[in-house]
């Protein structure tokens, strides 16, 4: 991938980024808010070196007023160059760091399926959400009934802003994954990608990246983002995924 490509399409995910909140604040700060607001995680910034620090300072206090967690999502090629230093010393705990991937949607990438033993289903109902959240605690996953609900909050009030895959084998849900679509985008995002451990290396999260990429090729999008773990970035390599930056959680928890 050229340097050009690469500046453009990190243009392009800045600008999906700036979109995901609510709008920016001081430093170009854009902050997702949970329901009732308690947590935050800031999605978009726009630093100098002179002004990090405090920005930073004011992003804390605001998160102890609120009384709930508050997430800097931090990209590798976000400025300053040490925004994660200062974001540490300033108290924040880091997270795993995760590749950004993108592949273009298109007749090319969406002929690498594969065909694994498997029927992936798109969700929308209750059953199918049950489904989801069986997989997540099976791989152990933290506060599945609460993803859940949050889940089926968004397929009620914006369903046409995520749709949630579930692939099953003989009626037994196994592999999973949602897709984001903004509003008026080029582009969505694959997320939440999971599968049952005794279901691994059998091509089920391969299917259902394929099912949620043929869903993004019939809504027009072009352009497929996704944050990927160190056991997930060879998968979706090997579909053509390339990598374009990083991106780190930094945590802070206020003091109770």
């Amino acid at each position: 991938m050229s340097q050009s490509v690469n500046a453009e399409i990190l243009a392009e995910l800045d600008a999906e980024r700036r979109a995901l909140g609510e709008p920016a604040g001081r430093g170009g700060v854009v902050r997702e808010l949970a329901a009732g607001g308690s947590e935050c995680r800031i999605v978009f910034s726009q630093l100098s070196a002179e002004d990090a620090d405090d920005v930073i300072g004011e992003e804390m206090a605001l998160a102890r007023e609120r009384g709930g967690t508050l997430e800097w999502k931090l990209y590798g090629h976000d400025a300053p160059a040490d925004l994660d230093r200062r974001l540490l010393a300033a108290g924040f705990a880091a997270d795993d760091r995760e590749q950004v991937l993108v592949l273009p949607v298109n007749e090319t990438t969406l002929a690498a399926s594969g065909a694994p033993d498997c029927v992936v289903r798109r969700v929308h109902d209750e059953a199918g959400l049950a489904d989801y959240a069986e997989i997540a605690r099976e791989i152990g996953r933290k506060n599945s009934d609460e993803e859940q609900r949050r889940l089926a909050a968004v397929l009620l009030e914006a369903p046409g802003t995520m749709s949630v895959h579930v692939a099953y084998v003989d009626g037994e849900p196994v592999s999973c994954g949602r897709i984001y679509f903004r509003e008026g985008g080029a582009h969505a995002e694959l997320a939440g990608g999971r599968t049952k451990t005794a279901y691994r290396n059998r091509g089920l999260f391969g299917a259902v990246v394929a099912a949620r990429l043929t869903e993004a090729h019939e809504r027009g999008r072009t352009l497929v983002f996704t944050d990927a773990l160190p056991t997930s970035e060879p998968i979706l390599r090997k579909r053509g995924f390339q990598v374009v930056t990083s991106t780190q959680p930094f945590l802070y928890e206020p003091v109770s």
